[in-house]
This record gives C-alpha cells, sequence and structure tokens, in this order.
C-alpha cells in the first residue's frame, strides 16, 4: 500500500473522539486541538479513503455506513498502536513481558494446567487470564485486549487465524434415579421429550441445544435458562430438571452422583479452537511461543 493512502495516527485519533463523542468541539477538547484542526483530519480521512465518514449538519453529526464499517477498525488500530508503546517502554525499562489469554469457562480446565507448565518454563513472562462467553471473548480479540483466545468456530469474523484443538458435543445431565439413566448408552434427542429442562441462558451451548430442541419438536415452553454451570448442576442434583450442556462442562466438574449420556440423532457439537489475531508469525514472540506450546499440548490432549 502506498503511503498516500495509509491513514495517520492523527487523523484516526480525531475520527476516534469525533464518532465517539458525536461532538467535533468536545473532540477538540478531549485532543488539545481547535475545532478547525480536527475537522480538518477529518477532511484528510475522508478524502485519503475516498468515503464520505461523518454527516454533518448544524447541531448533529451521524456517522455514515463507511463510517460505522470503519470505526471498529480504527480502534482496534489505535488501541494496537497504543498497547505497543506500552509494551515497547516496558521492555526498554526491562520490564516484564506479559501474554494475555481469554478462553471459554468451559475450557479453562484444559487450559490451565498446559498453561502452568509452560510459565514454569518461562517465568519471565506475565500471564493474564479471563474467562468471557464467545461473543466478548471475540470483541476482546478483535479489539487486541487480548492476544490469544479459546473458544468456539461459531461466527468467526475474518481475520481470526485459528487452530482446531477438539470437539465439543451436547451431553444430558441425569440425576440419580432417573428413568434415563438405566443403562448408560446413548440417548436420542426425542427421548427428552416431556421432561422439564434445565439449559444456559445464552452462549453457543444454549444456541446450539435450542435449535436442535425446536429441530426435535420438543416443548421449551418449561426450560430453565441458568446464567451458572453451578445453578443447573444444582437443579440436576435435586432430580428438578434434566441438563443438556456440553461435554467439556461435564470434564471440569466433579459430578460423581449424576449421570452424563451422549444425544444421538443427531450428534450435535462445536468445534473447540485456539485463536490468534491475524497470522501466527506476526505474534510478539513470548505471544507466539505460548501459542505454539499451547496447540501442541492441547491438541495431544484432545486426542482420544
Amino acid at each position: 500500500m502506498a503511503n498516500l493512502h495509509v491513514p495517520s495516527l492523527r487523523q484516526l485519533r480525531a475520527f476516534l473522539a469525533v464518532a465517539e463523542s458525536g461532538s467535533f468541539s468536545q473532540a477538540a477538547q478531549q485532543l488539545s486541538l481547535s475545532q478547525p484542526a480536527v475537522s480538518a483530519s477529518i477532511r484528510e480521512l475522508e478524502s485519503l479513503l475516498g468515503a464520505r465518514l461523518m454527516d454533518r449538519g448544524p447541531h448533529h453529526m451521524a456517522l455514515t455506513e463507511a463510517g460505522r464499517t470503519l470505526l471498529h477498525e480504527a480502534q482496534w488500530l489505535v488501541a494496537s498502536f497504543d498497547r505497543g508503546v506500552g509494551r515497547m517502554h516496558a521492555v526498554l525499562a526491562g520490564g516484564q513481558q506479559t501474554v494475555r489469554i481469554a478462553c471459554l469457562p468451559s475450557a479453562m480446565h484444559l487450559l490451565a494446567p498446559a498453561l502452568a507448565q509452560w510459565q514454569r518454563q518461562q517465568p519471565q513472562v506475565r500471564v493474564e487470564i479471563s474467562d468471557p462467553l464467545h461473543e466478548e471473548l471475540i470483541a476482546q480479540l478483535r479489539g487486541g485486549a487480548v492476544d490469544m483466545g479459546i473458544t468456539t468456530e461459531l461466527d468467526m469474523p475474518a481475520g481470526l487465524h485459528t487452530t482446531p484443538l477438539m470437539e465439543d458435543e451436547l451431553v444430558v445431565l441425569l440425576p440419580p434415579g432417573h428413568r434415563l439413566a438405566q443403562d448408560g448408552g446413548p440417548l436420542r434427542w426425542r427421548a427428552l421429550r416431556g421432561e422439564r429442562l434445565a439449559l444456559f441462558a445464552r452462549g453457543s451451548t444454549y444456541e446450539l441445544a435450542v435449535a436442535t430442541l425446536r429441530q426435535q419438536r420438543i416443548a421449551l415452553d418449561e426450560a430453565m435458562r441458568m446464567r451458572y454451570s453451578e445453578s443447573l448442576y444444582s437443579l440436576v442434583q435435586a432430580g428438578h430438571a434434566v441438563g443438556v450442556i456440553s461435554r467439556l462442562y461435564t470434564q471440569g466438574v466433579a459430578t460423581p452422583a449424576l449421570q452424563v449420556r451422549r444425544l444421538t440423532a443427531p450428534v450435535i457439537g462445536r468445534r473447540l479452537a485456539l485463536m490468534v489475531n491475524g497470522e501466527p508469525g506476526q505474534q510478539r514472540p513470548p505471544v507466539a511461543a505460548c501459542r505454539a506450546f499451547l496447540c501442541e499440548r492441547l491438541g495431544a490432549q484432545a486426542q482420544p
């Protein structure tokens, strides 16, 4: 790309300040610039990109469709620059390097031991871990708030590099003595008709379960939607419901009194993957090293 077509940091900061505040005057105060200087930066950016980014009026400002499209990318670029500058100063000052990882709560029991092993080998690297749900995790990864993420390959935006780790199928969780817990073999989805169900209230597991239950014509009117796995397990343990969850959730929690059975006809699952924003070769050295270790360790761990 020729230099003439590359927006400057000044232009992007001006665009973000106006877009986020909704006001040229407030953006000027925020940036400690004059309002004409902010307006000039926006005009330069529009000329550079060949698109009108804002509709301006005497008392209003609104982003155009092109402006809304640019907003997320501009936020990511500016945030990445600011974080890069911070890391550069930390390295020059002898500070500790950091790797930031986001992981689905259901997969944390897979990540934790592998990550602990890697950190014992790399004690000079600081590791930050978070456990958001899928949508928030993807937003953090795209926005540069985390360096890598472990989540499902559902509704993936362009630009993320994914390394598949394992398949995670939906299962049914049964209380002690339940009529469906007799032989321990797989169950067809239709066997759940007439049962009171407990599901997660949101997330990829919920969406897959609801879509399949509706396809199988299983009523959801009395289904209980729980935000936390502890709540769902408590309902099943008490015999108040049967749970429909992913197998990963059953592996991270000790539930000796409950029975886990496969759901078939059809088998429904999601693929777990390790993701980075951009190509692996573009990552910072500690991130690249941690990613390579986790891909190898978690990939091997997922083998039957």
